[in-house]
């Protein structure tokens, strides 16, 4: 019978309280079986380790977040070349790290456009973060390019680029999007071609990795790094909420 060897020193102490032979007169074989059976009749014991394990992880986690983001502030929240929407000067500030072919991307985005209808104290950083193909990484640069060009129709491109059914697939689709939306599309690809836009991307890309971001959305609320989307709108609520 083999016990963890996580285990064993763990329950060591628990020998003597168990058995009166002195722990250091038994073999090992004997002490996996005594901790063995120990558990067999305490199984709750496992439960609150594990519950105990979990909770200093988030909290080594939490605590490695909060570093991380005083380190990275200025990049994470006054990078004056990122996307704004909402309230420019809201007091509270959401970041979201995202990819245009991004399932759970799509699905996010209904719950920002609740959360800025229900609170007009937010302003909304996007991230682009191209990471799932070679056309997410086109219509991020497409994106900054309308940022640059036409900032007061950022918001709408985003937002019909988020509603595009299924995966873009051809520059020509992201195209019919910008023609779509009042985009002069020849002038969007001229400077698509700016090295500036380029040089954004990468920094977005080297800043998620001091994140330990790996996958999207990402978000950062307050003090907290939200790896994956919310459940619901009234989850995103509650996490802007607690940053009040």
């Amino acid at each position: 019978m083999k016990m963890s060897k996580l285990l064993l020193p763990a329950l060591a102490c628990l020998l003597p309280l168990t058995y009166p032979v002195h722990a250091a007169e038994l073999g090992k074989q004997d002490v996996e079986k005594i901790v063995h059976d120990y558990l067999i009749a305490h199984p709750e014991l496992l439960i609150d380790m594990s519950n105990a394990l979990r909770a200093k992880q988030e909290s080594q986690q939490q605590e490695a977040d909060t570093q991380l983001l005083k380190q990275n502030h200025d990049a994470l929240f006054a990078d004056k070349r990122d996307p704004v929407v909402g309230n420019d000067k809201g007091t509270i500030t959401v970041v979201e790290f995202f990819d245009y072919n991004c399932g759970y991307c799509k699905h996010a985005t209904a719950m920002i456009d609740n959360l800025l209808a229900d609170n007009k104290n937010v302003r909304v950083v996007y991230k682009e973060f191209p990471i799932l193909s070679e056309t997410s990484y086109v219509a991020a640069k497409a994106a900054l390019a309308v940022n640059s060009l036409h900032p007061d129709k950022y918001a709408a491109f985003h937002t019909a680029l988020m509603n595009h059914q299924g995966p873009l697939k051809s520059d020509k689709e992201l195209a019919e999007v910008a023609k779509k939306s009042g985009l002069n599309w020849p002038a969007l690809e001229k400077k698509m071609q700016d090295p500036a836009i380029e040089k954004q991307l990468q920094e977005t890309r080297q800043l998620a990795e001091k994140l330990g971001l790996t996958g999207t959305p990402a978000f950062v609320i307050g003090d907290q790094i939200l790896r994956g989307a919310p459940r619901s709108s009234d989850d995103l609520k509650a996490l802007v909420n607690q940053v009040k």
